[in-house]
């Protein structure tokens, strides 16, 4: 009851100040969060028209943002009860090849749209969520509400986006492309690093030592069931950044661009995730085991837990590996 109450006073005050700036002309930008929960109130005290429709506005970012934002939209779309229209990606940064060329090679891969219908194909009227948010005569009316995300509504629901199709949809095709080796486990960790690094973006920097404990303890629980297996780095690290690695004899993946080692972390037996988008959700794609780096998004309930420095909780190791091991 006290948590709810202290809610509603923040929630009631950052109203009273986002209104004020509003009637100011300030730009809302910085209060993408408060926003679109006013949308969520909205829609849980019966005000949005229920025709209303989501989809995906602007954001020009990096493969695993634009996936993640259509994902948790469809996610969301789909648990309040709302159409859901598919936007096909307009920009994926970088790059790999020319830049329009690239859009739909990743929109080909993806194919996060199958069997749903298109933003375009809709006839309500387009609005983002930044203006539909300060409007309320808008929720009178039936709109296509474009988001730049639900994480935040789906964190609080961390399974909503695992449940969707799309994830074993994608594995299927992943599997076709990524070599097999059933004499042995293969371990894909991903190693952030190129555009992050310890002095700058410390949020989402993650350690060689916490990285490596994380690794020697999944190796000491595989060898403790006799269970052969390979540990392979997907990285955009320099050699000296990845020297540590190569020291403890673990591979550096020759994956030649970001699809190629989105496949491999999907398909991996074990995937150990970096603070990324990417990784993230090539974990909701995974059926393997998927050891979870504390960040942003939630953890989904069947990946296992990682703490700060490395170590991984050893119970929810064991009984996901049991899992996997019963799977095949």
């Amino acid at each position: 009851m006290l948590n709810k109450l202290v809610d509603e006073i923040r929630y009631s005050g950052r109203f009273a100040w986002v209104s004020a700036k509003n009637a100011l002309g300030i730009s809302p930008k910085s209060d993408k969060a408060h926003l679109c929960e006013r949308i969520v109130r909205g829609i849980a005290r019966g005000r949005i028209h229920p025709d209303s429709a989501f989809t995906a506005g602007i954001r020009p970012d990096g493969l695993g943002a634009v996936m993640i934002q259509r994902l948790s939209i469809q996610a969301a779309a789909s648990d309040m009860g709302f159409a859901y229209y598919h936007k096909p990606f307009d920009f994926v940064g970088h790059q790999e090849m020319e830049l329009d060329a690239w859009v739909r090679h990743c929109e080909a891969e993806f194919d996060l749209g199958h069997g749903l219908p298109r933003s375009a194909e809709c006839e309500l009227p387009y609005v983002e969520f930044l203006d539909y948010a300060v409007d309320e005569r808008l929720w009178r009316e039936p709109h296509l509400i474009g988001f730049r995300e639900m994480f935040r509504y789906c964190n609080a629901r961390p399974h909503l986006m695992d449940n969707l199709p799309w994830g074993a949809r994608y594995r299927a095709r992943a599997g076709m492309h990524v070599r097999s080796t059933p004499d042995r486990y293969r371990v894909a960790v991903h190693v952030r690093r190129g555009d992050v690094s310890r002095a700058e973006t410390t949020k989402r920097f993650t350690p060689n030592a916490a990285i490596l404990r994380t690794i020697e303890g999944i190796v000491r629980e595989l060898e403790a069931r006799g269970l052969a297996h390979e540990v392979e780095i997907h990285s955009n690290g320099s050699p000296e950044e990845l020297k540590e690695f190569l020291d403890r004899g673990y591979r550096i993946s020759d994956a030649p661009g970001a699809i190629e080692s989105f496949r491999s972390l999907v398909t991996a037996d074990v995937l150990v995730m970096a603070k990324s988008t990417f990784s993230y959700v090539a974990g909701l794609a995974a059926s393997g085991v998927v050891v979870y780096e504390p960040q942003g998004y939630a953890r989904v309930p069947r990946w296992v837990e990682r703490n700060d420095d490395g170590t991984i909780v050893d119970k929810q190791f064991r009984e996901a590996l049991a899992r996997l091991g019963s799977q095949g």
